[in-house]
């Protein structure tokens, strides 16, 4: 008479293999909730660069000038807004002619400055505006937008404790 022999898992190896898969997802979870924090990050000061390029163009383009508007705030609550010829409250909708951004679109972890409530205007003539800058923050992170009098918009960071890799230091 043949035995058939039972293939497969007990039920002790079972609860191994999801005790050493807790193990190891316990590890992993601090690391990519800051490889998360540090993409959101990315993701806002990436999209207000490529933002300011394109006011700068439009103002070129419309032969008028553009004025990037912007409130302050932390936990998401801050905006800004592009729009022709003077500012808009980006908190208002439809209030800017071009664009409106809002914080909390990206996240509630990320704060603007309160040294960037200056609005800042791209002159139509030759693309020009005032030397400012913009940082966008988390607790542990900083992203530093800069645009100098020749309009020209870069990307770098403030603080060397809160550098993210792939941006230059500040000078």
């Amino acid at each position: 008479m043949k035995i058939k022999q039972a293939s497969g898992f007990t039920l002790t190896e079972l609860m191994i293999i999801v005790a050493i898969i807790g193990i190891l997802a316990s590890i992993a979870l601090p690391s990519f909730q800051g490889m998360i924090e540090r993409n959101t990050l990315k993701e806002a000061v990436e999209g207000l660069k490529s933002d300011l390029m394109f006011a700068r163009t439009e103002a070129i383009k419309q032969s008028k000038n553009v004025t990037v508007s912007r409130k302050t705030g932390d936990a998401g609550a801050w905006c800004y807004g592009l729009n022709v010829g003077g500012t808009c409250d980006c908190n208002v909708a439809n209030a800017c002619s071009i664009k409106t951004v809002q914080g909390s679109g990206f996240s509630a972890i990320i704060n603007m400055d309160a040294a960037a409530t200056n609005n800042s205007t791209f002159s139509f003539r030759r693309g020009t505006i005032g030397a400012n800058g913009i940082t966008l923050s988390t607790s542990k992170y900083s992203i530093r937008t800069v645009f100098s009098d020749a309009g020209r918009v870069r990307t770098c960071s403030p603080d060397s404790s809160k550098a993210v890799g792939g941006y230059d230091a500040c000078l």
